[in-house]
């Protein structure tokens, strides 16, 4: 078939590429717009903070005990108790997603008002957001590389399914305004030749950047690479002083809380580490070429155990796959040189060097992705209909992963679906029917996990728990048991004297149980005499 029309036809104005670009990202992400629920982080970090009815009285702060003290904060305030710009974050969010609206009614029949969350406003705020980068992304790759390489890499960025969990959850936000101050700082570093203008208006952008995301912080590489000197000296300080402030504050965040949950040796830097970074990129390598599962929690390296430092074939093939990338990237053109620079500088920091949050995420490739769709999109360009046919695929992958955003439990039922394994996935699922008032199917979800790994402690702590609710005290013993006997123990010191305050209540029980069942006896055979003689 001759391409040759199909390729004129698209080699059109600026103007024709960014309204086509546009009417694919609405075509793509206009569903998250009808997404009423909210799920995972979005609970606690955003839902949570509307005012409530609770007895008649409007509930609009919460209480927070911060060294010794307890302070009362109010739900959309600034809270002076975070530091900057976690204060920021928490207060821009609260606010643009509130309405005010009808609470309920109090116990005279009439209607309280408050201040509620909505999630169409923050879905909202995430399509704006990722169609503003898409419009940046054009236009500086359009400078550098041309119209039509900047639109195929733009159309081709737009629904990759990594996006989704940047694009299409609530709490991915960051991500997108990371990647937005990324590309305003290139378009100032474009655009703006007077060096005193310069150096502001670098600092504002390269903030946004840098307050919402790590990655952010590296944004004077790529200006380096461009040949933009004096706007990649700005980018360097303003990122130097956020890698500092949030790096060692999440560090040893990250550090204090997973050393408390007997996860310490995750945030180590040792040799081995090597061996695990090689892993996380080729794990990396065939997520973003094939996405094909998604969701919240991957199986591989999740729980941190000794297979993840051992040489073994997923090695060799990440050593593999890393001499190729930087062959390709050093012999090929510029665009693919680029965009293989520009990926692995934004995925570097999400390579377990130090494993501060998860161990590997679709949402860490999100400003990488950006990269590999120039690189991809240079060898595409010349086959319009294999590009249009995975673009295709994609599209349709995103709207099948999109309607599990609905609510917590559709999100864990799917990240159960694609992760069968997962038994991390299991756990949150059983604690979201639990929320939803659905019990047995969170014993049932969490036995489910405790079968699919038996040596991992939460499902068991979350059995002992229902159990204990509900009075089975042999039931709860026996599966903190279990809890206590896992490989890793998150919290051992806390759980032991659970199980010591578990026996006494065991002991204090059987004298009672004892009691009832002599009690029932004799009423059976109708012994209606003093207490003692039944």
């Amino acid at each position: 078939m001759d391409t040759a029309p199909i390729l004129e036809w698209l080699q059109a104005t600026p103007q024709f590429h960014i309204i086509l670009i546009s009417i694919l990202h609405v075509i793509t992400w206009a569903y998250c717009l009808t997404l009423k629920g909210w799920v995972s982080d979005d609970i606690q970090g955003i839902a949570a903070f509307s005012d409530r009815l609770i007895n008649d009285k409007k509930i609009d702060s919460y209480e927070i005990e911060l060294g010794g003290k307890k302070l009362q904060i109010k739900n959309t305030a600034w809270n002076k108790a975070l530091p900057f710009p976690s204060n920021f974050m928490r207060w821009s969010r609260l606010n643009w997603g509130k309405s005010f609206r009808s609470l309920g009614k109090d116990s005279k029949g009439h209607t309280i008002y408050g201040w509620v969350q909505d999630a169409k406003k923050h879905h909202a705020l995430n399509i704006v957001v990722q169609w503003c980068n898409l419009i940046l992304g054009y236009n500086i790759l359009s400078h550098f590389f041309g119209p039509s390489l900047a639109f195929f890499s733009m159309l081709l960025f737009a629904v990759h399914p990594c996006g989704v969990q940047t694009v299409g959850w609530i709490s991915g936000v960051n991500y997108c305004l990371s990647l937005l101050g990324t590309l305003l700082t290139l378009n100032a570093a474009l655009y703006i030749n007077n060096v005193y203008i310069l150096f502001p208006v670098i600092a504002i952008t390269s903030i946004i950047s840098c307050m919402t995301l790590l990655p952010g912080c590296f944004n004077f590489v790529i200006l380096l690479y461009l040949g933009y000197h004096n706007a990649a000296i700005m980018a360097g300080i303003v990122g130097a002083y956020f890698l500092y402030r949030l790096g060692i504050e999440t560090v040893n965040y990250r550090v204090s809380a997973f050393k408390e949950q007997q996860m310490g040796k995750s945030t180590g830097l040792y040799w081995r580490k090597i061996i695990i970074m090689v892993k996380t990129f080729w794990y990396y390598v065939r997520l973003v070429l094939f996405p094909k599962r998604l969701g919240l929690f991957h199986t591989w390296g999740y729980h941190f155990d000794a297979p993840i430092e051992h040489i073994d074939h997923e090695f060799w093939a990440g050593l593999v796959s890393l001499v190729v990338y930087w062959g390709v990237a050093i012999i090929s053109p510029a665009p693919v040189q680029f965009g293989l620079i520009w990926a692995f500088i934004y995925l570097l920091i999400f390579s377990n060097f130090i494993t501060a949050q998860q161990f590997v995420s679709e949402r860490y490739v999100y400003i990488s992705i950006f990269g590999i769709c120039i690189a991809v999109s240079y060898y595409l360009i010349a086959y319009p209909i294999i590009f249009s046919f995975i673009l295709g695929i994609f599209i349709m992958r995103i709207w099948v992963h999109l309607p599990t955003f609905q609510n917590e439990v559709r999100f864990y039922e799917s990240n159960c679906f694609n992760f069968p394994q997962s038994e991390v996935a299991m756990g949150n699922l059983g604690v979201s029917y639990l929320n939803h008032g659905m019990h047995y199917k969170a014993f049932d979800t969490w036995h489910e996990a405790s079968r699919q790994n038996s040596l991992y402690d939460v499902p068991w702590y979350n059995l002992y728990s229902i159990c204990k609710q509900n009075g089975d005290l042999q039931g709860a013993k026996k599966f903190l048991m279990m809890c206590l006997n896992a490989s890793t123990i998150h919290f051992p010191d806390q759980w032991k004297k659970e199980m010591v305050e578990l026996d006494r209540l065991i002991q204090i029980n059987i004298p009672i149980a004892e009691f009832s069942k002599r009690l029932n006896h004799a009423i059976k055979e109708g012994n209606y005499g003093s207490p003692g003689t039944f």
